[in-house]
Formats: structure tokens, sequence, C-alpha cells
């Protein structure tokens, strides 16, 4: 990855990073044509200045840090009195918290798709799950037995730790699944 980046090359980037890094900064940012735009800011700076990227990890550290400090000078520059606003300020200026929410949305972007995966059913239900559905409402929403569903969600527990190792306990069973959809 070591060239400058050919139109092409820079696509696949763009593809390949854009919902990440438009979710990351839609945690500061309330306006999504904001945050938008500031990708959009991002790579035309990128194919402008013909940036080279020793490696991926270099080329993720790029985005997500460029993403972090142009949601902050919005923030600054607008000096929102919200409450939300002055939190994500804090947020901002923590590198410890930012280096944990690059890690939740990464992780979060590898369970979805290992989800895809899943066969649909079992698809259906950890999404369901993952949404904060007990075992009995996804069973009356999908019509089928309460054992049906644990069973299902058990077999792609079992799946989806042989993919994750520790790391998808924490999310499953600890976190408050502030990082998903809703």
């Amino acid at each position: 990855m070591n060239t400058i980046l050919t139109e092409n090359d820079l696509k696949k980037i763009f593809d390949l990073y854009y919902k990440s890094i438009l979710m990351y900064a839609n945690r500061f940012l309330s306006s999504r044509t904001e945050c938008e735009d500031l990708i959009q800011d991002i790579f035309i700076n990128i194919w402008e200045k013909k940036r080279i990227f020793q490696d991926e990890i270099s080329l993720k550290t790029y985005l997500y840090k460029t993403t972090r400090n142009k949601c902050y000078n919005i923030i600054k520059h607008e000096k929102i009195k919200q409450k939300y606003a002055s939190n994500a300020l804090e947020i901002l200026e923590d590198d410890n918290l930012f280096l944990k929410q690059v890690l939740e949305e990464e992780t979060a972007i590898q369970l979805y798709q290992i989800i895809e995966i899943l066969p649909k059913r079992k698809k259906e239900i950890i999404t369901l799950s993952l949404k904060g559905l007990k075992n009995n409402e996804i069973a009356e929403i999908l019509d089928i037995k309460l054992q049906t569903v644990k069973t299902l969600k058990s077999q792609s527990y079992t799946i989806l730790r042989a993919r994750f190792k520790d790391i998808i306990c924490y999310f499953l069973f600890f976190k408050k699944y502030s990082f998903l959809p809703r």
C-alpha cells in the first residue's frame, strides 16, 4: 500500500471505511449531512494531497484521527452548549476513550459481518437479541417456540465465540449495546 493511490484504490477504501467512519463521526455530530460532508472532505484531502499510507493500520489511524479532529473543530467552532456537545467535546479530548471507541466501532462492524454469514433464522434471532429483545419476545415475533430460540441463539453464540474468542463475551453480556444501531 506504500504507493500513491489510484482513483480505483480510493474508491475501494471509501467503500470499505465510509460506513464505519460515518458511525464514528455521528457519535459527536448530530447532523448526518454534516458527517457525510466531513468524510467527503477527508477523502478529497487524501486524493488532492496524494497521501501515501504504509499499511492498513496507518490508513485506519489517519481516517479515525482526522475524523476525530474535524469533529472536534466543528464542535469547538460552533460552541454548542447542549449537554450532548459538552460530553462529545470531553470524549474527543480523551485519547484513551478515543481508542476504546475505535475498538468498539471496529468490533461492531466485525460482529455484523459475522452475523451476516449465519443461517437466516440464527441471524434473525441474534439481530433481535442485540436490539434488546428477550427470548420470549423473539419467539413471538418469529412465530417459533421459545426452546427453538434458546437453542438457535446458543448455537449462534458458539459460532460467534469461535470467531471472536474472548472479546464477544464482553459485548454480548457486559456492554449495554450503546454502539449498536436501534
